[in-house]
C-alpha cells in the first residue's frame, strides 16, 4: 500500500476501540494501547445473560410505545437496484408523510416527550 514515503503518515499502527461488554454494560476486557494491534479476550459468564434478559423488560411494564416504535414494510424488494431506479423512484414519491396502511422501511422512531 506504501509506494511512497509521502504515503507512509497514511497507513498508522492501530488505531482501533475493540472492547468486550458483559450484558450489564460493564467493560470485561482489558484495552489495546492505540498504537497496538491484537485481539481482545474476556471470560464471560453465560449466567448473566438471563439476568439481564429479566431486568431489560422491553415489552412489559416498562414498555414505552409513546417514545419507541418498530415499523416493518413487508412488501418484496429486489436484493440489487441501480441507482439510476432509486434516483427516479425518489423523484416519483411525493414529499409528504406516508398514508397509515403502508409503513416505511424497518426502522426505529424515537421521539422526545
Amino acid at each position: 500500500l506504501i509506494d511512497s514515503p509521502d504515503k507512509t503518515p497514511l497507513l498508522q499502527l492501530g488505531g482501533g476501540a475493540s472492547k468486550i461488554f458483559a450484558p450489564d454494560g460493564q467493560q470485561i476486557s482489558e484495552d489495546l494501547p492505540h498504537d497496538q494491534e491484537g485481539l481482545v479476550f474476556a471470560d464471560i459468564d453465560l449466567g448473566m445473560i438471563s439476568l439481564a434478559k429479566a431486568v431489560a423488560d422491553p415489552a412489559g411494564h416498562y414498555s414505552r410505545p409513546d417514545v419507541t416504535q418498530l415499523l416493518v414494510n413487508r412488501e418484496k424488494r429486489s436484493p440489487v437496484r441501480s441507482i439510476a431506479d432509486a434516483q427516479n423512484e425518489a423523484k416519483q414519491e411525493p414529499a409528504s408523510e406516508p398514508s397509515p396502511g403502508t409503513p416505511p422501511n424497518l426502522e426505529i422512531v424515537a421521539r422526545s416527550s
